[in-house]
């Protein structure tokens, strides 16, 4: 059986497990990865351990809360060298690993494990140097044979250093190692560093970002969103010395604004919207709405009234340094009541247009004009809003 085909087969029968795991509902389960490093060379001077890898899966249950039992089906490769000739020795075993993990402080934080490895051998290979490749070694002194049990035991510590990952350190000790000066019989005892991924609180801890993302949503949805219109101020006008382009600049600037608040006032029903001028924004901060919004005409309506202590975003169509790609960028940014700039799922990079909106970077860099009328607003803002519903809804 070749090395590479005993991966494969591996591969199947590993996954039948983590299956089998996963199906049992009252388990946590997650996948796991270790470094191992052979302690053969601290009984025989002639070896060098060498390190290698484990992968595998594991599915666990507390029995108490300061008990928990765990199941850890994994494959194992294993070895060490020669240092004279640098030949090198590697097993391959898919490993049963049963562990008992006790608390050491009635929590989740540290616990010492001890546990049995029964493996089963699934390959075997011997290599040596030639013309500066390891190739293969028909090697009389070894003499493990695929199909062999290996029993061994566990034990070590493991550290939670996240929600969903786990650190552990551990020595797993091999009853079959007979390996010596003379022959390589048997696996060798390891030193192990292992990290573990845990599917079930990672699900958790998506779930609970989630479920908190929705209650904001949902308190926003109770609220309403200002949108802040963009207006030239007296330096803006200043900066265009020629008649023509202030002309064009101020005409462009007020049909734009004329087509935002249609598009909202068409597809945006996630809350109540209402429209102010960026002039008036440190009053929409305070809280200080008095004369500011405005009617679809772009006029002050002095009639719109808004209550002051309701939650609020704010929404622009603007240019403005992305935080998500660190960017100047022109698109539809949204903002919380400080003015912060609020990321996914409220800002995402499809509502961005990007630097050069009218498709001719060299027309932009002579004239400074970018018809921003003819953009799709609607697709933006419809976006925005059915998002914001979706989240709310899920």
């Amino acid at each position: 059986m070749g090395f590479y085909k005993i991966k494969i087969r591996f591969i199947f029968i590993l996954s039948f497990l983590a299956i089998t795991v996963k199906a049992q509902s009252n388990y946590e389960y997650g996948i796991r990865g270790s470094l191992n490093l052979s302690t053969i060379g601290t009984q025989y001077g002639k070896y060098n351990g060498s390190g290698y890898y484990n992968i595998g899966v594991f599915g666990s249950k507390k029995i108490t809360d300061q008990i928990l039992l765990a199941f850890e089906p994994t494959y194992s490769i294993s070895g060490f060298k020669e240092k004279q000739n640098d030949s090198r020795y590697t097993l391959q075993h898919l490993d049963l690993n049963l562990n008992a993990y006790f608390s050491m402080f009635g929590d989740d934080a540290l616990w010492l494990y001890l546990g049995l490895r029964p493996g089963y051998l699934l390959g075997s290979r011997s290599e040596t140097i030639k013309d500066g490749n390891y190739v293969k070694l028909d090697a009389v002194n070894n003499t493990n044979k695929i199909g062999k049990i290996d029993i061994g035991l566990n034990a070590g510590f493991s550290v939670k250093l996240s929600p969903v990952v786990n650190f552990e350190l551990g020595y797993h000790y091999s009853a079959t190692n007979n390996n010596d000066n003379v022959q390589i019989q048997g696996r060798t005892s390891t030193i192990e560093m292992t990290l573990k991924l845990n599917a079930v609180d990672l699900k958790r801890l998506i779930d609970n970002k989630e479920m908190t993302l929705k209650e904001q949503i949902q308190e926003y949805q109770k609220g309403i969103l200002f949108v802040m219109l963009p207006t030239l101020s007296e330096k803006d006008l200043a900066r265009l010395s020629d008649e023509g382009d202030r002309n064009y600049t101020i005409n462009e600037l007020r049909v734009r604004n004329l087509k935002v608040v249609a598009e909202f006032i068409r597809n945006y029903s996630f809350t109540p919207v209402y429209f102010f001028a960026d002039s008036n924004i440190n009053q929409i901060i305070s809280g200080n709405y008095s004369s500011i919004f405005l009617n679809k005409n772009l006029e002050v309506d002095t009639t719109i009234k808004v209550h002051q202590k309701m939650n609020f975003m704010v929404a622009s169509f603007c240019n403005d340094l992305y935080n998500y790609s660190d960017r100047i960028s022109y698109g539809l940014f949204i903002y919380d009541n400080k003015m912060n700039q609020m990321g996914k799922p409220y800002t995402i990079p499809g509502q961005m247009f990007g630097l050069y909106t009218d498709g001719d970077p060299q027309n932009y860099f002579k004239t400074k004009r970018i018809n921003y009328t003819n953009m799709p607003f609607d697709r933006m803002i419809r976006k925005f809003n059915s998002r914001m519903i979706r989240y709310a809804e899920f």
